[in-house]
């Protein structure tokens, strides 16, 4: 069962930051579906475990397997029995891929072109991960992993009929970087997820530099999905 103690503590810095940031477009109520692809040490999964409670889930998706490790201890520590954990990076095509691996940035998992530098994960689609985990509705769909988010959103477009919200951290703010320019994805998921039906939600006067190239996006619910 759900650790329910942690129902009703207190949000912590951490817990308003996710709030603030991911849920601004939408947030989770009891019983809700959440894919958190890009989950990182766990920062939003507590969060997120609370807000859909005993009865909802969470399936938290995460690349490189330091970071998943300490993603799984949170998870574990917290008695956060409603999340599930995925051990993989979220691609276009499905096979072996290369993440950054640096001791000072190993929390900028980045997909990395070089053959040889970087940790070898495996590479699973969207539309893979939702059917293999049987998710006939994904609520909420949660996604930060560095610039990869347009190839991802892109091959798994027709899973995107199972999701009815969708807070996406585009990387735009970094591709001024030497090396960078493939991190500049907001203008592409945008247009992808409002061709898909979506409405969309931006906000291009928040101060923070990464704030503004964040992209929400929500739809009716679909037949056979919660109203």
């Amino acid at each position: 069962m759900v650790n329910t103690s942690l129902m009703h503590t207190p949000p912590t810095a951490e817990d308003r930051a996710a709030e603030d940031v991911f849920l601004h477009g939408y947030r989770p109520r009891p019983g809700d579906t959440v894919l958190d692809v890009g989950a990182g040490v766990g920062s939003e999964v507590r969060l997120l475990s609370r807000l859909v409670g005993p009865q909802g889930r969470v399936v938290a998706v995460e690349g490189h397997p330091r970071t998943f490790r300490c993603l799984r201890r949170a998870v574990a520590l917290n008695g956060l029995s409603n999340v599930t954990l995925v051990s993989c990076a979220v691609v276009d095509e499905p096979g072996t891929v290369r993440l950054d691996e640096h001791d000072q940035t190993h929390l900028r998992n980045a997909l990395t072109s070089d053959g040889t530098d970087g940790v070898e994960v495996p590479g699973r689609t969207l539309a893979e991960i939702i059917s293999t985990l049987g998710l006939d509705r994904v609520d909420l769909l949660k996604m930060n992993i560095e610039g990869a988010e347009l190839p991802a959103l892109r091959g798994s477009s027709d899973a995107l009929r199972h999701v009815r919200n969708l807070a996406v951290s585009c990387h735009d703010f970094l591709a001024e970087e030497p090396g960078r320019e493939w991190q500049r994805t907001f203008k592409g998921v945008t247009e992808l997820l409002r061709e898909a039906g979506y409405s969309i939600r931006t906000r291009p006067d928040d101060p923070r530099p990464w704030v503004p190239y964040y992209v929400y996006a929500s739809r009716p619910a679909l037949v056979g999905n919660r109203p």
